[in-house]
């Protein structure tokens, strides 16, 4: 939280008494006061804080330190804060973009994103410390800026008590720990949710909390993580940052590495802004409900480079899923792809592909992978070399779950029903109809839009989705020629795969992992100090070597 936004946070707070029940003028003009006045500044956070304190204590009488609340006790207060807040207020602060805005809409979203946080904080002292004191500093905000007046004076007659601001500078948190801490803290304050998008589509159709992506432009604050890998705004522009994104920025390209000049950028030209667009000819980034893309004459409709975190048990990067967050070192994979499928009311999707397998590691043979989920189940099941199968019986959800059980769907087909449009761009498209990368890319004039961490383009002739780009997620491109909008064999959905159930024949050579005799996710927990997706690459790197040992000896030995 800035200082500038702490200063905010108490000013003209608390002028007025006894107001009627409607937006009282000493509210709005609170509301819509942005610069602070000299009595509410200081010249750093720990003054500044005790200057804010200092008006806190003439108001309220019942106002106790911070370090005499627990987190849940702060919660709690938050959520009959949010739950008295005024509507009005909220509408100056969503239409101004203002800082003061509420994370989230209902108290049940909050809860849920407290309940992430505890699951981890309350193992970790240092951690657990920071997170109080960030909570305090919402506690205030939302106290002072979202309740009317008359609301708090109510409130103090049931004698609420009320937490004072950390009058220290603000606390480091982590320490520099890995995994799930350093997570937790790039996201004590504002959370990017893969929930948005990897919910259930019947969730998210009945509107259910955190099922649907705020919008951007309401958030200053970004990047969310923080942009650890400096990444200039041409690779990487978020919706919740400022300046706000413009056309040619966030465009990306094909990368392999976290240096920010690893990439092929692709080229980019204005063409025109909103305002110079006939609408009409602008089509949504939606997926239809059900299809299938496939090219007739047998090239590839479909090409990614998959970008997603990289595990200290998997250096070769055979395991790895997009994730929330680019914080640590990141795994880069560019994938032909054969075949699209998708089909939202079976909640399913598949991607076949034909990879370099020598990339992940020398002498690996190219291999066919299918990537297929069903509901929450995922299976990645691999030809190697023409002749070895291998199946991968998994659960997509990623690292970042910390409280069980946690699930992630494909994504829904109007992910981006809401995404911001920028305007009109000719902009390279990677691979497609025989072309390369960067200056190589087949040059196509696009509808460019945003939604947080995700850009993407849209054809105004065919109206297809044509490119999409995540810096820390990947890029895919789809040929305008490749959709069709059906799944002809319904059977591409199989699940679980036959070739991942337990062989009958005792001869068969079928490698699998974390597979139960029927071809499901089996649950085995990981050892002790390894997360499940650190055992999972860990026995693939392990199994992926057994494969080129077997295959150069030209001997076959059955693993179930």
């Amino acid at each position: 939280m800035s200082r500038h936004l702490l200063a905010c946070l108490l000013s003209l707070c608390f002028s007025a008494r006894g107001v009627s029940s409607s937006l009282a003028s000493s509210d709005l003009k609170r509301a819509r006061t942005k610069k602070p006045r000299d009595a509410f500044r200081a010249e750093d956070q720990t003054k500044m804080s005790q200057v804010l304190n200092r008006h806190l204590l003439r108001a309220e009488h019942n106002a106790r330190p911070c370090d005499q609340w627990s987190t849940v006790e702060l919660q709690n207060f938050m959520a009959s804060v949010a739950t008295h807040r005024n509507e009005d207020l909220q509408q100056v602060y969503n239409s101004t973009n203002d800082r003061r805005h509420l994370s989230f809409q209902t108290v049940d979203e909050y809860r849920a994103h407290w309940a992430d946080l505890n699951e981890v904080t309350v193992h970790h002292t240092d951690v657990l410390e920071a997170q109080r004191e960030s909570h305090c500093r919402e506690a205030v905000m939302m106290w002072v800026h979202h309740l009317t007046e008359e609301k708090r004076t109510t409130l103090r007659q049931q004698s609420m008590s009320v937490p004072l601001l950390p009058e220290g500078p603000k606390r480091k948190c982590g320490n520099n720990e890995g995994g799930h801490v350093q997570r937790v803290c790039a996201s004590i304050e504002q959370k990017n949710s893969c929930d948005w998008c990897h919910s259930t589509q019947a969730d998210h159709d009945a509107g259910k909390p955190g099922t649907t992506a705020p919008d951007g432009l309401n958030f200053t604050n970004g990047p969310d993580d923080g942009n650890p890998h400096h990444w200039d705004r041409t690779r990487r522009c978020d919706q919740d940052q400022l300046p706000r994104c413009q056309l040619c920025e966030g465009i990306g390209g094909q990368s392999w590495s976290d240096n920010n000049s690893d990439i092929h950028m692709t080229p980019c030209e204005i063409v025109a802004l909103p305002s110079e667009v006939n609408m009409s000819t602008v089509a949504l980034p939606l997926y239809p409900k059900k299809f299938t893309m496939r090219r007739k004459d047998g090239k590839s409709p479909y090409s990614d480079t998959l970008i997603g975190w990289k595990l200290k048990t998997d250096s070769s990067c055979f395991s790895f899923f997009p994730q929330n967050d680019s914080i640590g070192p990141l795994c880069y994979r560019s994938e032909m792809g054969l075949a699209k499928y998708y089909d939202i009311s079976k909640e399913a999707a598949r991607t076949d592909y034909t990879l370099d397998a020598s990339q992940m590691s020398p002498g690996l043979p190219n291999t066919t992978s299918h990537i297929i989920q069903v509901g929450w189940q995922m299976w990645v099941v691999n030809k190697i070399a023409g002749s070895v199968d291998q199946c991968v019986c998994t659960n997509p959800s990623g690292q970042h779950c910390t409280k069980k059980p946690c699930y992630s769907y494909i994504w829904h087909w109007d992910t981006f029903k809401t995404a911001q449009y920028l305007g009109r761009e000719r902009i390279g498209v990677e691979w497609i109809q025989d072309h390369g990368v960067g200056n190589s890319s087949k040059i196509m004039e696009l509808d460019h839009f945003i939604l947080w961490s995700h850009h993407l383009w849209t054809d105004p002739v065919s109206r297809r989705l044509v490119r999409a780009w995540k810096p820390f997620n990947g890029l895919q491109v789809y040929d305008p020629e490749g959709w069709v909008d059906d799944v002809e064999d319904e059977s591409v959905f199989e699940a679980p795969p036959a070739v991942c159930k337990k062989p009958t024949d005792p001869k068969a050579q079928v490698w699998r992992i974390h597979c139960d005799d029927n071809g499901n996710y089996n649950g085995t927990p990981p050892p002790p100090g390894m997360t499940y997706h650190e055992h999972e690459a860990m026995l693939i790197r392990e199994q992926m070597q057994d494969i080129l040992k077997s295959l150069q000896a030209g001997t076959q030995e059955v693993v179930v």
